[in-house]
């Protein structure tokens, strides 16, 4: 059938000589690959750099639930993005939180709230002008709501200790699992933050690294087979010039 549909491109690969195979996290049929032909030949009317990460696009399509490639009739860009290419801390950022996406959310089935969580955050990203050194530490925590393993309780003197296994507060530490109590009342901090928020956190560089390694291990207890997240590596360096 063919489908109109926009959605945020995850993952882009060049095939054979002028196509590219991309993936796309869509409004209509969440996570979804398509193939387009010939945009990377010298003159095309669609320019290659349309699919490049992070982009918002519109898309024409022939789509079949059953295959693992969709071929593209027609397409153009949804979202001209202001500063964030422009930005080496904030184009970081968003290769971190678009690399998180690709790695966790494969379901071909739309997700209405997700894609509007997502569409925020990219627009805020771009168009902020406070500090968005951050972002991706509320992204993820947020996030974590639609995966089902959001955080439950707060940072309290009877309740010290975040344990990343089971997700809550506790009193006795785990001798494994539990963060220790200053980062636990920073992670409380920032679970009472939104993301248009996030500039009003004050971390050091070295919390900012605890908590983002601290976050990637919640993750990776609550997702099986989690893939490494390799950006934050590069992230951390660029938030730290």
């Amino acid at each position: 059938m063919l489908i109109k549909t926009s959605g945020l491109v995850i993952r882009t690969l060049k095939y054979g000589e002028t196509s590219i195979i991309f993936d796309l996290f869509t409004r209509e049929v969440g996570t979804c690959s398509f193939i387009v032909g010939g945009v990377r030949k010298t003159g095309s009317k669609t320019p290659a750099s349309l699919f490049q990460l992070m982009n918002w696009i519109d898309v024409v399509a022939y789509y079949k639930s059953s295959t693992s490639l969709n071929r593209i009739k027609e397409c153009k860009s949804h979202l001209h993005y202001l500063d964030l290419p422009f930005s080496l801390q904030k184009r970081g950022v968003g290769m971190f939180m678009t690399e998180v996406i690709q790695k966790t959310f494969n379901e071909s089935e739309a997700n209405e709230d997700l894609y509007s969580f997502l569409w925020d955050t990219y627009r805020f990203l771009d168009e902020t002008p406070k500090s968005t050194g951050n972002i991706h530490i509320i992204f993820l925590l947020r996030l974590s709501q639609f995966l089902g393993f959001y955080p439950h309780g707060r940072y309290s003197a009877d309740t010290p200790h975040f344990n990343l296994y089971t997700g809550t507060y506790e009193e006795v530490p785990h001798p494994v699992y539990s963060l220790d109590p200053q980062i636990s009342q920073l992670l409380s901090e920032c679970l009472n933050h939104n993301i248009e928020e996030s500039h009003k956190v004050t971390l050091n560089r070295s919390q900012r690294k605890d908590l983002i390694r601290d976050l990637l291990t919640f993750y990776k207890l609550h997702l099986d087979r989690l893939p490494e997240i390799q950006t934050h590596k590069i992230l951390s360096d660029v938030l730290d010039g």
